[in-house]
């Protein structure tokens, strides 16, 4: 079924180097860093049936720019396939690099509370895992190598926001969720306008190579759309899997 980061796979979004080579280290973002969006939210369907509700949440505290998500399902769906995220990512402003995420995910049955620590001086990270649904709780702790500075997946979303997303442009970049580090791929394809429940948008439309790797590991296909203005909100997700389609949307 849906899961929270495939329903909104927001942060799959883009971009660090432009046309760079696998493995290339993060740039500085050539803008700076967006302001925050304020809170958005989104509604899923799955097969053209209601499956979700999302939001996107910005915030500024002690020098470092917060995002914020969750995700639920709608009651008919939560009464086969319960989903409760709560997934919060903290980024340094000037770099853009990730400093911290705090996730607490109930998917079907599986429960994990994370918490990772982005160490890029020191090449590596710290993560705490914690599974409630055994008795007694399985904790992990692990300490794993990073090549420096890297996204997760919220924080590639502002990365993404930063850039100009210009029809026939290309990214790299890596994004590390806790375990090794992907250099996924993004194409910005096209531009087309398309119609949600907050309205029409003027968009360009980005493919970003998230599946089939340490992202997703199931195979399919994935497209996001921007606002093609100053704000490059994310306006519409759609991903293709085994198991049918997803289709997020901004709401009002």
């Amino acid at each position: 079924m849906v899961t929270g980061r495939v329903m909104l796979g927001l942060a799959l979004l883009a971009g660090a180097l432009v046309d760079a080579a696998p493995g290339a280290p993060v740039r500085a973002a050539p803008l700076p860093a967006p302001p925050p969006a304020g809170v958005l939210h989104y509604e899923a369907h799955w097969r053209l049936l209601p499956a979700a509700s999302a939001t996107l949440a910005w915030s500024d505290s002690g020098g470092l720019r917060q995002i914020h998500f969750t995700a639920d399902a709608n009651p008919l769906v939560g009464l086969f396939y319960p989903i409760r995220d709560r997934m919060t990512s903290w980024y340094d402003p000037g770099s853009l690099c990730t400093t911290a995420v705090d996730n607490d995910t109930v998917e079907g049955r599986r429960h994990r509370q994370t918490r990772i620590q982005y160490l890029p001086a020191e090449h590596q990270l710290i993560l705490d895992e914690t599974n409630p649904a055994e008795q007694p709780p399985v904790l992990k702790h692990e300490v794993k190598p990073i090549p420096g500075c890297v996204l997760d997946l919220f924080s590639a979303l502002d990365y993404a926001r930063a850039e100009p997303l210009h029809v026939g442009d290309v990214y790299t970049f890596p994004v590390n969720e806790g375990g090794a580090t992907t250099n996924v791929r993004l194409t910005v394809d096209l531009k087309e306008t398309v119609t949600t429940p907050a309205g029409r948008f003027t968009a360009v439309r980005t493919e970003p190579t998230v599946f089939g790797n340490s992202v997703f590991q199931r195979p399919g296909t994935m497209w996001v759309w921007f606002s093609d203005d100053a704000r490059h909100l994310p306006v519409q997700v759609e991903a293709k899997v085994s198991w049918g389609t997803i289709l997020v949307q901004l709401t009002n």
